[in-house]
Order: structure tokens, then C-alpha cells, then sequence
């Protein structure tokens, strides 16, 4: 090769080097580098003018568990670490800021109003997974027919107070807690029943919708015993109709299980009645899934179409007195949203 054309490839690879590496220098300016951490900034949440900082990085989200309090522990907060906080624009949350309401809006006539009412700012910030907000009462100020029990968080929509589907109230440290996904509705207060609903009347009319007697049915159990719904009568009972094969169905059993393990002990009869499975393909199933739960057989024909399924799994909430008082067709996303129609039969 002679001089003059090995002068001009060295010049054209020193060129290609030249712009690959300008290429590379720009690409890598503008993303993290292994390690590196997103910038941060302070979410100051003011809970009644006691401020709280927590950081929070240029995606919205936390660096660390949020658990914040007012100085009268009449209202908490709680977020989860990785928790993404935005603002109604989608950008990271800078403030969460909650006041005292001292002109409420206006209360239905059939219930009590327990705790302060709290305004939260910035309307239509989001929280995912949800934020937690306990508030607290005085068990020594509740009316004296109002059980803590049947206590709950509603929020003010602009027309009516609505009650929040989810629930836990903590009879010890007196709080109920609900979990919010956003701040669409800024007003939060802790309501109660002024009276308890009246019982179902015996002579209701047998039907499969809320308020109907359920049907009576008498099905056999895994050792071959029958049961009859009739003999339940007394106690609250849910019924779930389901398949072997039916992936939703299977997907709730372990929520099933957990309201059966904890809920039992206070005379909760949860029936398992299976639509397609002999005796011994359901102990396998439940041997398999490690699952406990009372199951009935051989209600395809006969119960399936006098409860009137047509799809599974579907789920009934029957009181005492035999009434129904919720239908669930559906699977269950978690244990509380069993727990939130169950509340509705423990009289």
C-alpha cells in the first residue's frame, strides 16, 4: 500500500473513532449511571400545622415508609416505601396538607357524626398502592345504640356524604381506617348509624336478590353428611358457587380461607358448594390449593339453577334470619372486600 492511501484509511478510521465516541459521550449524559440515584425533593406533609418531610425522587416516588401523625393522634397517614405520590398533573407530590373543616357540610338525618371533619389538599393528588388514613374518636362520646363496630370513614362528594367500601376499626385504640387511592373528594369524617337496621321481616319473599329469603337446599358435605340452609338458620352464612376449573375461583379460595380462619370463632358459616367434582377430585383440590374450607357437592343441576348462577364464582351474604343481604358475582381482589359484604350480616 502506498503512502498516500495509508494516510487516507488512518484519517477515515480517526474519524469514525472520533464520532462514535461523541455519539457515546452524548447518549451517556442524559441516563443514571449504575447506582446513581433520581434526583429528590422534600413532601412535606402538614397535619393539622404539624409538618412532617419526607423525600420524595423526580418520579413521585418515596424513599421511605411514610407514618405521620398529628399531635392529638386524631388523624393518621401511611404510605408504603416505593409509594408514587402525584399531583393532578401527574408530577411529583410536593405538599399533603390536611385542616380542620369547622363548617361541615350538612349531615343526613339517619346518622352520627363521631370525629372532627378533615379537609385534604391538594385535590386530586394519587397514591399508589393506596394511602392508609386512620382517624380517631371517643368511645366515651358515641351515642349509646351506636356500636363501634359499625363505625366508618365517609367523604363529601360536593352533594351527600358517601361511605368508603373498605374498613378496619380498631376497637382498642379507637380508629378506623380506610385506604385512598386519591384526593377526589377532600372531606373525611368518621360516621355512624343512628339505628341499627331493622331485622328482615320472616315472610319475605324467597328469591336470589338482596332482601330475598334465600332458597332452602339440602346438600352433602366431603364425609357424605347432609346440610341444609334451614338449619343454619341463627347464624350468618355465605354461600360461594364454584368450579375446580374456573381460574377466578381459584384465584379467591385463599381469601375465602383467611375470612373462614378468622371469622369462624364468631359463628360465620362460609359454604364452599361445588359445581362439577366428586367427593374425591375436590379433596384433592383442596389437598393441592392446602385449603380447609366447608364444601358441598352436586349442586350443577338442581341448587345452581334455584340460586340462579350463570356465572362462577357468584357469592351470597345471608343474615340470621336467612335473608340476603349482599350478591357477589365476581372474584373477590382480597380478603377486605369479603370482609366489607360481610360486615352487612354480623348483626
Amino acid at each position: 500500500m502506498n503512502k498516500p492511501l495509508k494516510f487516507m484509511v488512518v484519517a477515515t478510521l480517526a474519524s469514525v473513532l472520533i464520532s462514535v465516541l461523541t455519539m457515546v459521550g452524548c447518549s451517556s449524559g442524559s441516563a443514571l449511571t449504575p447506582g446513581e440515584e433520581l434526583p429528590t425533593h422534600p413532601l412535606q406533609i402538614n397535619l393539622l400545622d404539624d409538618k412532617n418531610e419526607f423525600l420524595v425522587d423526580s418520579q413521585g416516588r418515596l424513599n421511605s415508609e411514610v407514618e405521620a401523625s398529628s399531635t392529638d393522634n386524631g388523624i393518621s397517614l401511611s404510605l408504603a416505601n416505593g409509594a408514587t405520590v402525584l399531583d393532578k398533573d401527574g408530577k411529583p407530590l410536593h405538599l399533603i396538607q390536611v385542616t380542620i373543616n369547622p363548617s361541615p357540610p350538612p349531615l343526613p338525618d339517619d346518622v352520627h357524626i363521631v370525629s372532627l371533619v378533615y379537609d385534604f389538599a391538594p385535590q386530586l393528588a394519587t397514591f399508589n398502592p393506596q394511602l392508609l388514613l386512620t382517624l380517631s374518636y371517643e368511645p366515651e362520646n358515641l351515642p349509646e345504640e351506636l356500636r363501634e363496630k359499625d363505625l366508618y370513614i365517609a367523604y363529601y362528594d360536593g352533594a351527600e356524604w358517601r361511605k368508603l367500601l373498605y374498613k378496619s376499626v380498631d376497637t382498642k385504640s379507637h380508629s378506623v381506617t380506610t385506604q385512598l387511592s386519591n384526593f377526589d373528594f377532600t372531606s373525611f369524617a368518621i360516621l355512624g348509624p343512628k339505628e341499627s337496621a331493622p331485622p328482615s321481616p320472616p315472610s319475605a319473599t324467597e328469591g336470589t336478590g338482596v332482601g330475598n329469603l334465600a332458597p332452602d337446599f339440602q346438600l352433602q358435605n366431603l364425609e357424605g353428611k347432609p346440610v341444609s340452609l334451614s338449619e343454619l338458620r341463627g347464624k350468618p352464612v355465605i354461600l360461594n358457587f364454584w368450579a375446580t376449573w374456573c381460574g377466578p375461583c381459584v384465584a379467591e379460595m385463599p381469601y375465602l380461607q383467611q375470612v373462614r380462619e378468622e371469622w369462624s370463632a364468631k359463628g360465620v358459616m362460609l359454604l364452599a358448594i361445588n359445581i362439577d367434582a366428586s367427593s374425591s377430585e375436590v379433596s384433592q383440590f383442596l389437598q393441592t390449593h392446602e385449603l380447609s374450607l366447608s364444601v358441598l357437592l352436586g349442586a350443577k343441576a338442581d341448587v345452581a339453577a334455584r340460586y340462579n348462577i350463570r356465572y362462577i364464582p357468584t357469592t351470597f351474604f345471608i343474615d340470621k334470619d336467612g335473608i340476603i343481604q349482599a350478591v357477589k358475582v365476581g372474584a373477590f381482589p382480597n380478603k377486605e372486600a369479603i370482609e366489607a359484604d360481610l360486615d352487612r350480616i354480623m348483626l
